[in-house]
């Protein structure tokens, strides 16, 4: 069973990196968007940055975080902190989707680019620890990197 556990870790250790391609590509389209002063085409892509980052973080604090916790119970205070910053993005993403349609294109393109800064950091620091729990509890050296492109 332990095999398995271990399995499915990885497995979704490279289903991480792969949204975090994904993600990465949607906030090229958005930055396109924002450049290119379509309130539309924003707001189109942004509600396609959130639902993808939103299923991101339900990917992480559903199966991958909890497979951890079971694995390395002792970190449990750490993942659940990035749980926590999830929540909070969440609610930011929220807040940010009304400015879009309330004030200038400018504004939100600022307010944007702060909570991408802020999840960026958030991403670097949640890097570090699953790829330290990843290694420990897979025995590969060579973990999946998990790390968002920024």
């Amino acid at each position: 069973m332990e095999t398995g556990l271990r399995y499915r870790v990885r497995r979704a250790a490279r289903q991480l990196a792969e949204q975090h391609q994904h993600i990465h590509q949607i906030l090229g389209e958005l930055d396109r968007a924002i450049a290119g002063e379509s309130r539309g085409r924003v707001s189109e892509v942004y509600a396609l940055y959130r639902s993808a980052l939103e299923a991101h973080f339900s990917l992480e604090d559903e199966v991958f975080f909890p497979a951890l916790h079971g694995l390395q119970p002792e970190h449990a205070a750490e993942l659940d902190a990035l749980s926590r910053d999830h929540e909070g993005f969440i609610q930011s993403l929220g807040r940010l989707g009304e400015r879009l349609s309330t004030e200038p294109l400018e504004g939100f393109a600022r307010a944007f680019r702060d909570l991408v800064g802020e999840v960026g950091r958030h991403e670097s620091r949640e890097e570090r620890v699953v790829r330290e729990l990843v290694r420990a509890v897979s025995g590969d050296e060579a973990a999946p990197d998990s790390r968002a492109p920024r």
